[in-house]
């Protein structure tokens, strides 16, 4: 289990919030804490924090659909993704 650092918002270093959209099976965003993720999906960092834990989907109303969170180890390919999603998704 990969336990928070600090706080809501603060994650280990070697771990981020991806998110995915379960009906194509895709990822759709690697973002590096919860709060960034929430920001991207017009919902509460503490919904997205709740959903990764429970492995949940949660609606996002920016994207328009749900989506799954899921805590992952950051890899070095998710660092260029997650450059890349700071402003839009994947």
């Amino acid at each position: 289990m990969i336990h928070l650092k600090d706080g809501l918002n603060n994650l280990h270093d070697d771990t981020c919030v991806k998110v995915y959209d379960p009906e194509i099976k895709k990822l759709i965003g690697v973002y590096p804490n919860y709060n960034k993720a929430a920001q991207m999906l017009g919902v509460l960092p503490s919904a997205v924090q709740q959903r990764c834990t429970r492995k949940t989907r949660v609606f996002a109303p920016l994207y328009g659909k749900e989506v799954a969170c899921r805590l992952s180890r950051k890899l070095p390919e998710d660092e260029p993704l997650m450059n890349k999603c700071k402003n839009v998704f994947l």
